[in-house]
């Protein structure tokens, strides 16, 4: 996960208050809606760690092939990742 606690409730929080100046949003418990806005950045944040792993794994196997074949190891694992990304209908 990039961010840490305090910045994902601070993200969560302007959202929120974006939404609500914007009347985009109506809620009655505003700080029930930051924390429902922090789980789920929390949960996606989640969604593309364990999406890094799994590409991680699918390119250790390759890890030879890439060496000699003068391929970059991060392009691969872009390329990886955003396919991995559809297919699981993951959004970066």
């Amino acid at each position: 996960m990039r961010l840490n606690k305090q910045q994902i409730e601070h993200v969560a929080f302007h959202i929120v208050k974006g939404l609500l100046k914007e009347k985009l949003l109506m809620t009655d418990n505003r700080e029930k809606t930051v924390i429902d806005v922090q789980n789920i950045i929390t949960q996606e944040l989640e969604k593309e760690d364990l999406l890094d792993e799994k590409v991680k794994d699918i390119l250790k196997d390759k890890l030879n092939d890439i060496r000699n074949s003068n391929i970059d190891y991060y392009e691969m694992f872009r390329m990886v990742k955003s396919k991995l990304a559809e297919q699981e209908n993951i959004v970066l």
